[in-house]
């Protein structure tokens, strides 16, 4: 006979902690960009149960496993291993994957990455353009290689060469012809997560962002 504990009591009192932790992060604002707490917040309740999405690595995506909560999302990520860039290209190959398949045609494909990844690959997003890719990008832009600069401090180093001069990722999406979003303050974020949610092509939504309420 199998000895078990029943862990179900332990794991609703975590996650009331957790949920509560979360709330108590919404409204964290230091004039300097919106906090992670409050973007996934919207991006919890936006992105659709059925949705694939793609994740990159850096301080977005610890932020992406801190505080969204998934409700069913197919989550494809790269396991942390350096690999600055992941999302959008994975959403590509996600978006072109499931084309031909009954279970998953339709389904939105989201991805989520940080300013340094996406700078690395943008020119992908004229190729999302080229095909149609019915993609929507979520870019957390917070001028730097946000989890490089904490690794600094963490070593007691000076932070350095981690600022990155970045142009209007929002415009880019625009020349490109896709759609682009330039969020600045919460109260823009949930319609502009849902306009890009609901275009059926290409769309970035560039949200400037606090690189320490993370």
């Amino acid at each position: 006979m199998t000895h078990t504990i029943d862990q179900r009591p332990e794991l609703v009192e975590r996650w009331t902690i957790w949920r509560e932790e979360k709330q108590s992060r919404l409204g964290d604002d230091r004039n300097k960009g919106l906090n992670s707490a409050a973007i996934f917040a919207v991006l919890g309740t936006a992105i659709p149960r059925d949705a694939i999405i793609a994740v990159d690595v850096g301080n977005n995506t610890y932020s992406f496993g801190r505080y969204f909560e998934s409700r069913g999302q197919r989550i494809l990520m790269s396991g942390y291993l350096g690999s600055i860039g992941f999302a959008f290209s994975a959403a590509m190959g996600a978006w072109a994957a499931t084309q031909d398949q009954d279970d998953y045609r339709g389904r939105k494909v989201v991805s989520v990455s940080g300013d340094g990844g996406f700078g690395q690959y943008m020119g992908d997003f004229t190729t999302a353009v080229k095909y149609n890719m019915d993609i929507t990008h979520v870019l957390l832009n917070n001028s730097q290689l946000g989890k490089i600069s904490k690794e600094q401090r963490a070593g007691e180093w000076p932070v350095w060469q981690t600022e990155l001069h970045n142009p209007s990722f929002a415009a880019y999406a625009k020349l490109c012809g896709g759609k682009g979003i330039k969020v600045t303050n919460v109260e823009q974020l949930e319609s502009a997560i849902g306009e890009a949610l609901a275009y059926p092509g290409p769309a970035l939504v560039e949200i400037i962002t606090d690189a320490d309420l993370i």
